[in-house]
């Protein structure tokens, strides 16, 4: 099993699952109105949680039936709305002609204190997936990781993997980035960051938001686990996830060197080794160009960032924990020892 820190001064309040009806039905009742108090939102246990900045409040926006997922939630512009990705538990039968279940992922909007849900981009073809939604500068559409598997005589043969974007009542997608992955759209809506995957590795590239004028920020092969971009206030850098480099084995025995975190350091060290996947960290990198700057050094797990809306903190998501720690790396702090997995945001001033 693997050990949380323990935090003293950690308060968490129970969550407070207010929602009548199941996510699938794409409708919900309210809860208690306290954005503001929780301006962090992001997926556990398979539900959209929110909490806040000092690790108190959690609760749940969501309740999903069982064996349903809905995750990478995303503030809108106006923080009034939230989307999310959400995906249905799978058919216990098989489909026409025998067809094996396939999972599905559409897009669903709540208002900010979970209630209201509705759908706005649909999961109805077995296999297609529209995940980790950004929402566009107009309000409506979105900015997806669409992901379509390619059957042949029942098996998967291939698949398609693309940034595109969607909008409610339009059939067919729009690709920008073929082999993208994780989108993210500048604050002023000009720009597109992704991961692009290719046969010699992944590269991060930032681009016009009509996917054109494509330029690389972390070439192919340079480093792995490449995931979660987003755009500081700013618009002049970019925080990402990615695999944390080996160092080399030392050939002296070095000083004992500082924790930034106090008595966390040790904790951090030791939840390396148990991560689920490979150790991961945050890094930084201007689109300005240079190298890629890394602001932790707690191999979590599949660890994804966002900047607060000043732009002076970044709040992180991994498998171990809810953290949250200056643009500069300095401060690292868990809020909560409760973590989970994909997106994470911060909402907007």
């Amino acid at each position: 099993m693997r050990r949380r820190p323990t935090l003293a001064a950690l308060a968490v309040t129970p969550p407070s699952l207010a929602l009548g009806a199941a996510c699938g039905a794409g409708a919900g009742t309210a809860g208690p109105k306290q954005g503001a108090a929780r301006p962090l939102i992001f997926a556990a246990d398979g539900n959209i949680q929110a909490l806040g900045l000092d690790g108190g409040g959690r609760q749940a926006l969501t309740k999903v039936p069982q064996g349903a997922l809905a995750r990478d939630p995303a503030w809108s512009r106006d923080a009034q709305r939230i989307a999310y990705a959400y995906s249905p538990p799978l058919p216990a039968a098989r489909g026409p002609g025998g067809l094996l279940p396939l999972p599905v992922t559409g897009v669903y909007v709540m208002n900010a204190d979970g209630s209201g849900q509705t759908v706005a981009i649909p999961h109805q073809t077995p296999g297609v997936r529209h995940e980790t939604p950004v929402w566009g500068p107009d309000g409506k559409s979105f900015y997806v990781t669409y992901s379509e598997l390619q059957m042949e005589s029942n098996v998967v043969k291939d698949q398609v993997v693309e940034v595109a974007k969607v909008a409610p009542g339009v059939a067919q997608r729009q690709t920008l980035i073929p082999n993208g992955a994780f989108p993210a759209l500048s604050p002023d809506g000009t720009r597109l960051a992704c991961v692009v995957t290719a046969r010699d590795g992944q590269s991060l590239i930032v681009a016009s938001a009509d996917g054109k004028n494509v330029r690389v920020l972390v070439p192919a092969g340079q480093m792995e686990g490449l995931a979660s971009p987003r755009f500081a206030p700013d618009g002049k850098q970019l925080v990402f996830s990615a695999v944390a480099p080996i160092p080399p084995a030392p050939t002296v025995t070095p000083l004992p060197r500082r924790s930034g975190v106090g008595d966390l350091g040790r904790l951090f060290a030791a939840r390396a080794a148990e991560a689920h996947g490979l150790p991961m960290d945050v890094f930084v990198i201007s689109l300005d160009g240079g190298a890629a700057r890394r602001l932790t050094e707690i191999g979590e797990d599949s660890p994804a960032a966002v900047w607060s809306p000043d732009g002076t903190r970044l709040a992180m998501l991994a498998g171990g924990g809810v953290y949250v720690l200056l643009a500069t790396g300095q401060d690292l702090t868990a809020i909560d020892t409760k973590g989970g997995h994909g997106s994470i945001d911060w909402k907007p001033a």
